[in-house]
Order: C-alpha cells, then structure tokens, then sequence
C-alpha cells in the first residue's frame, strides 16, 4: 500500500497526476485460506515501473526511496511484508506507454532449491483493465511448522481484530492524512476505508490558569525548526558545495532538507484510560498511533523514569497529529529512529525538555504546547 501510495506522489511531482487514483485490496476469506486458497492481492492504477525500475524493487539489499519524501520500502521491507504472508509472490506492472505489462514470480522454496536468487522477467498482455499500474499477489500460505505460518489465516480474518471491517478501520486510521485530503482511495473487498478523525475540542475553546495565562484547547504549529544540506547517495551532511565529504562516498549532488514540525496538539472531548496520545505521522502514513511513552514519560539526569502524565488518575485526554517526514525510520517502519538528532529536535519542541511536572528541575524555562496544555486541562 506504502508503495502504491508512493507512486501517485511521483506523478503529481512530475506534473502528470494520476485520475482517481485507487489502492484496491482484496483478502481471502479465513476459511479459504484453510483449505489452502486463495489470494492477497494489493492493486494500484499508479504510474507502473520499468523492467529496471521492478529489478530494482525487488533487490532485497535495494532501498531506492529516499528518508525525506517517500512512504515505500520496496526492497528488503517488499520481501520481508510478502514473504511472511505466502510462499509465492506475483508481481504485474505496466506502464500507460508500453503495449504489454511485466511479470515476475518470486517463489521461496524453488529459490530455496536452486540455490540463488535470479528470477526470470516476462513481457505479458496487459492484465484487464490494467493500462497502468502494479498489482501484488501473494499465494501458497506457508504450512504449520514454519515460523511465519498463520500470517495468512490472520489477515484473513482469522483472529477477531482482523475481521474485514476492522481491517478498513485500521487502514483508515493509518493513512487518515491522505484519505482526508482525497489524495487516493483505499479499498478494501469492495468498500472504501473511511478516514480516522479525532474527536477532540474546538480551536475557539481556551482555559485561564494563573501561571501560564489563556491556553487554547489546540495548538496549531507548522515552524521551520532547521535546514540541512544532504548527499543525495548516502545522506551525509554537506556543509560546503555539493561534495559529499564521506570518502567512501564521493556523491557530487545534495539537497536541502528541511526540519519542519507541523501539526497539533490538542484536547479530546473525552478521558479514555488508554485511547489518548499523539499520531506521529511520516509522508501521510501513522508510523506510531497513540504514541504516549516519548511524551508522557520523563528520564531524569538520574536515569530514573518519572510519569508525568496522567498523574491525578488513570484517564488521559491529550490528544493531537503531528508530521515527522525528516525523522528517520527503522526499515520495518514499526517505530522513529529514537536516537537521531531529528528526533530529539522534535521532541525538544513539542514538549521542552523538562518534565511536565511544574515542580520538576527545569519546568519553569518550558514553554513547548505539550507542557502548557497539561497545565492548562489536568
């Protein structure tokens, strides 16, 4: 889906967006897969690759999106995300230029008795109703024994929270930035994903307290906090020219990367004992829902963890979006590359580096809207 996504940004990048574009899904049922059918297949009407575009792709040692501007991680993340569901992946991409489409399979086990990793290309007919575009099909679910068997049956339904709505509810939660702003739709089995959106309190609302004056109920921010220039090949820091100074490098191109933070952080309209945090999101997709241990949680110089938040009980209701497309992730995309300097730039920002708590060392300096909203709503 990241992948398919991607796509739909180049071409608006290159001017020539695509007309409706879709991320169609379709997942067998649970018992389908049981009985050893069926089909997970991921489709897009995207701008579709080149034989050398696909090679790349599926290099498991490529990773050719780069940090700044992409969602995708076709490479290693592509053969990890379809080789834990089945054993077999078909992969079909045709571009509106081209006359035929090209197809790749990617079968484990025969790579396993072979013994290398070479898979043949073939040009084939376009796939009906494929003018441009790639689909992924994954098959043949792996048997019990094997580490990854019930990947499937899980997606399919198999475990309650997979269920085909709930599924829908996920994806929509997910990829709410870009549902919301209609820059692609998503659908699953037949129905759409519908955007996630908070439930949170409205901008005119604000609270006097004594020590921090009126605090509005959301604090909206979009505040460049650094620029960098970068090597375009292995993203070293370039501070004259465009050489990149890694010798082992050499790259002659950079460009400049910006550390903005936008977003907001907020109140919801409700206290919930677990559903309160802060979406942190990169390119438009959710890496981290609900994020609450970076913010809420304080280390101080004594490397003790002290809770900040929710102290006066066990229900929280801060609550807010914010986008970290400069911060790097792990190449599973699970989690932010915590030990960065992006990231404790923005974590400096959104809530200082103090603890919340006023009485703690530091507090008083703190001005981030993290620490103002927890004086303003405890």
């Amino acid at each position: 889906v990241d992948n398919a996504l991607d796509s739909f940004g180049v071409a608006r990048e290159r001017g020539s967006p695509i007309g409706n574009p879709m991320v169609i899904i379709n997942l067998p049922s649970a018992s389908m897969v049981r009985a050893g059918g069926g089909t997970v297949t991921v489709r897009d009407n995207g701008l579709g690759l080149t034989r050398e575009e696909a090679e790349r792709a599926m290099r498991a040692g490529f990773s050719g999106n780069n940090r700044y501007d992409r969602l995708g991680l076709f490479g290693m993340g592509f053969n990890i995300a379809t080789g834990k569901i089945g054993r077999i992946t078909r992969f079909v991409s045709a571009r509106e230029d081209d006359d035929f489409a090209i197809e790749v399979r990617i079968n484990l086990p025969e790579m396993q008795r072979a013994g290398h990793y070479r898979v043949p290309v073939k040009q084939i007919p376009k796939p009906e109703g494929m003018d441009h575009g790639t689909a992924i099909e994954v098959s043949d679910w792996w048997p019990q024994g094997n580490q990854n068997a019930g990947f499937a049956d899980d997606l399919a339904g198999g475990k309650p929270q997979y269920t085909k709505p709930k599924m829908r509810e996920l994806l929509g939660r997910r990829y709410a930035t870009i549902l919301r702003k209609k820059l692609a739709r998503i659908i699953l089995n037949g129905d759409p994903c519908d955007p996630f959106h908070h439930c949170a309190w409205d901008d005119s609302r604000s609270v006097e307290r004594r020590n921090v004056g009126s605090v509005p109920a959301v604090f909206r921010f979009d505040e460049l906090l650094l620029t960098q220039r970068r090597c375009t090949e292995c993203d070293t820091q370039v501070t004259s020219g465009d050489t990149c100074p890694n010798s082992d490098c050499g790259g002659a191109s950079s460009r400049t990367i910006e550390e903005r933070m936008k977003g907001w952080l907020g109140i919801q309209r409700f206290d919930d004992s677990n559903r309160y945090g802060i979406d942190l999101i990169r390119n438009g997709r959710a890496i981290r829902i609900l994020e609450q241990d970076a913010f809420f949680t304080f280390i101080n110089e004594s490397g003790e963890r002290i809770r900040d938040y929710p102290i006066d009980g066990q229900y929280g209701r801060i609550i807010g979006e914010v986008e970290l497309n400069h911060v790097p992730v792990d190449f599973m995309k699970q989690d932010f590359q915590r030990t960065s300097p992006e990231w404790a730039r923005a974590m400096n920002f959104l809530r200082g580096d103090s603890s919340l708590q006023p009485r703690q060392q530091g507090a008083d300096e703190n001005k981030s809207p993290l620490f103002r909203l927890y004086q303003g709503y405890r």
